[in-house]
Parts: C-alpha cells; sequence; structure tokens
C-alpha cells in the first residue's frame, strides 16, 4: 500500500524547480535592471542634449547682441541701417541648410535679411554664423506696438509712451510703429520705452526682439529677449554745463553735423548759466543759442554707469595720445580722483574717437580732435592751441565747463550713434519660450 506520507516527505528532485524558481527571479531582476539603467542612459540623454539646445540658443543670442553692438559699418554688423526701418528683420544661421519653414513665427511681409560680411542686405540662405561648432538660428526683429499690446500693453495700463498721435490697437498685419528705448525728447533726462513720428529719433534706438532657436541631439529650445542699446546720459545740447568762457575763439553749434532737420540748442544748462564777455564766443543753432532745463542731468550717475563698458581705462595723464579709429570707437575711462598732484586728467593734445568718461575734473591742452561724447562728473577745462580743439559730437560736464582759446564743438548725432553702438546691449525681457 502506498505511503502518503513517505511521498510528501520525499524531496527528491527539489533542486530543479528551485533552480528554475531563482533563475527565472535573476532573470527578471536582470531585465529590470536593464530596462532600468537603459531608461536613466535614455533621459539622462535627453537631459544632456535639451541642455545643450538650451546652452546652444543662449549662444545664439550673445552672438547676436555682440553683432548689435558694433559700428554699423563693421562687416560682422547684423542691425538695421539708420534710418530705421519697421519692416526691417535679419537671421543669424549655423547652417546653409536651413529654411523659412524652420522658423514658426517666419514672416514674409518682413525684410529677413541675413546679413553677411559682404552684405548686410542679403536676402539668400547661408551659414552667416562667426561659428559653426553650435547649432542655432537667431532672428532679429525690431519691437512694435502689437508686440506690447500682445503682452498687455493698454491705455489705462501702458507698456511704453504712445508718443505717435494714435492709441488705438493694432492688428498682426499692421503691427504699428517700433518701440524706442531712450529719452523720448530733447529735454527728457529719464530712460523709457515710447513710439514717436520721428523717423530716427536722438538719444534712443529701436528695442530689438531677439529670438534663438537652439539645437542638439534632436532637443529643441527657444530664448526670446527683448534688448536695446543704452543711451548713456542724454544729449540735450551741443554742450551741457554752468558756464562758457571766453578769451579766445570759441564756436558752439547745435545744428546737426550728421541730420540738419535734428538740431539742438548749442548750450544747455540747469539753474546757472554764465556767458564770459572776454574774447569771442558764438552760439549757433537753429533750436536755439541756450535752454534752462527744468531738471538736471545727473551726470557723475552716467559715469558711474559706463565705468564697467570702458574698453580703455588710462590711469595717468597722456600728451600725444591718439585712441580708436573711424571704424573702431572705443570707450575710455579715468578714475582722476585718484591722479596726482592734481586729481585732474591732463590730455595734451588729444586724437580720439568713442565716449571719454571721466570721474572728476579734464583739462584738455593744446590740439583736440575728438569725435563722439565726452562726460566728465567735474569740470571740463579746453585750452586751444594753434591747431584748436575740436569736438564732433557733444560734451557734457556736470559743472563748470571754461573755453579759452581756439574752441569748436559741433553736435552730431552720428558720431554720437557711432560712440553709443560700442555699449553693451541691455536685456529689457529674458524669456524661454515653449517648443
Amino acid at each position: 500500500m502506498l505511503d502518503i506520507k513517505m511521498i510528501y516527505n520525499n524531496e527528491k528532485g527539489i533542486v530543479l524547480p528551485l533552480g528554475l524558481i531563482f533563475l527565472a527571479i535573476i532573470a527578471i531582476l536582470g531585465t529590470t535592471a536593464v530596462i532600468i539603467t537603459t531608461t536613466d542612459l535614455k533621459i539622462g540623454s535627453n537631459y544632456r542634449a535639451s541642455e545643450q539646445a538650451f546652452y546652444a540658443a543662449e549662444a545664439g543670442i550673445e552672438e547676436a547682441r555682440a553683432r548689435l553692438r558694433v559700428s554699423s559699418t563693421d562687416a560682422n554688423y547684423a542691425g538695421d541701417l539708420s534710418p530705421y526701418d519697421e519692416w526691417w528683420s535679419a537671421y543669424i544661421l549655423t547652417s546653409d541648410s536651413w529654411q523659412t519653414s524652420d522658423d514658426p513665427d517666419h514672416n514674409g511681409s518682413y525684410n529677413n535679411y541675413i546679413p553677411t560680411s559682404f552684405s548686410h542686405t542679403n536676402t539668400t540662405i547661408t551659414a552667416n554664423s562667426l561659428q559653426t561648432d553650435i547649432s542655432y538660428f537667431v532672428k532679429i526683429r525690431h519691437k512694435r506696438e502689437y508686440d506690447a499690446e500682445q503682452t498687455g500693453h493698454t491705455i489705462s495700463s501702458p507698456q511704453y509712451y504712445d508718443g505717435d498721435g494714435d492709441t488705438g490697437t493694432n492688428p498682426a498685419a499692421t503691427p504699428g510703429n517700433i518701440i524706442y528705448y531712450g529719452y523720448k525728447d530733447n529735454s527728457s533726462t529719464t530712460v523709457e520705452q515710447f513710439t514717436t513720428t520721428t523717423a530716427n529719433p536722438p538719444n534712443a534706438s529701436p528695442v530689438q526682439i531677439i529670438t534663438s532657436h537652439g539645437m542638439s541631439g534632436g532637443s529643441f529650445k527657444i530664448i526670446e529677449i527683448e534688448s536695446s542699446r543704452p543711451c548713456g546720459p542724454p544729449v540735450v545740447s551741443a554742450l551741457y554745463g554752468k558756464s562758457v568762457g571766453g578769451n579766445g575763439t570759441v564756436s558752439i553749434v547745435g545744428d546737426d553735423n550728421c541730420d540738419p532737420t535734428n538740431s539742438l540748442p548749442a548750450v544747455a544748462y540747469y539753474d546757472e548759466e554764465t556767458l564770459s564777455e572776454g574774447g569771442n564766443v558764438t552760439l549757433t543753432s537753429s533750436a536755439g543759442a541756450t535752454t534752462e532745463l527744468s531738471n538736471p542731468i545727473d551726470v557723475a550717475q552716467h559715469v558711474n554707469n559706463l565705468t564697467l563698458e570702458a574698453t580703455v581705462i588710462l590711469t595717468a595723464d597722456q600728451t600725444g595720445y591718439s585712441v580708436g579709429s573711424s571704424s573702431d570707437y572705443k570707450i575710455v575711462y579715468c578714475d582722476a580722483t585718484v591722479l596726482s598732484p592734481d586729481s585732474q586728467l591732463d590730455l595734451m593734445n588729444l586724437t580720439g574717437y568713442g565716449t571719454l568718461v571721466v570721474k572728476g575734473d579734464l583739462y584738455f591742452g593744446g590740439n583736440l580732435n575728438w569725435k563722439g561724447l565726452i562726460i566728465a562728473s567735474g569740470n571740463v577745462d579746453f585750452f586751444g592751441g594753434a591747431g584748436g580743439q575740436n569736438v564732433t559730437g557733444a560734451v557734457l560736464a556736470n559743472s563748470m565747463s571754461s573755453l579759452q582759446g581756439t574752441v569748436n564743438i559741433t553736435y552730431d548725432s552720428c558720431e554720437i550713434t557711432n560712440a553709443q553702438n560700442n555699449y553693451s546691449q541691455t536685456t529689457l525681457i529674458w524669456k524661454e519660450s515653449l517648443n
């Protein structure tokens, strides 16, 4: 008779099923580990590609900012050529296989230039980026009224000063006027965004919308900024200061040497003005010889703002000094308050192009030929030599300005623009857009 109890207690052959069970468990664990590892690798790869695409988009933004900063005569310039065109736009491409369909916001109503070193108005698709190791394409265009309205601008909740005489809304097909960043008129001392009927307003530049598409390993990132060139101090006249001296032949001209339709007073001042009776002082301008501002220009603050922009730093007085060129405007800075023995920067026989920024007092001796801006937080003294002292642009002195000998100061908006083009682009808005 079969013993059931012996059958249940018989363990012969148990190793095989147990081994199969353990083998199955190990196989499941191995498969799970492979799946997890593969997933992690894919996540890591996707994250890395996403990060690389993001940084590629950032690189595109920086190239655009750099190419907007240089002079309009520079081969690498990627901006609009003044007077500004409402329908101007430009692309920076790292690949000549790019197509207009790659940009979901491409608009055929715009110029859509692809600027090269041979032509700033080229429209043939070509790789025009300054590098090819990183993949991106960038579009630059002027901000228009429609753009502001899409982000909430209304009459009751303004994002900009609507100075073009039309406060109505604007459809996408006719997006309205360019929005500028700077000083809205010749008496303004506050930087703001505004529209105007002036084709090329002084002391302001268009707000640029820069959209960069970065690509890496199948990932795409889009970064968009609103940017503009900082304007520095407001230029309200050929010379801003508290006094004008004589004892020589002094000519200050406020009529624009670049654009005859855009003139400023010869001299602007706040609270106090003294015209020396000695010598021969001539103030000329269709906008008036002098004007008194209702608010002072904070020249000292503008000097501080431009300190970090300096491309040349002076640490001592200079004689026979030359800086910059007609194709390379510089930002020259000196802290004259630390100079010995007189805490004053002395410049003898100077030739230069750009913006001369001085913290403290500034003295010019001998001959002077400067194209651009001269800004000092203290006094500015001109003592012209036999060849005379000539400034084509504008001069701003925080306090007194003394002129002796032969001195000619002529307002020139083009030279001021050339000088300001070297300032870093100011980012007004930054955002990462959804793909």
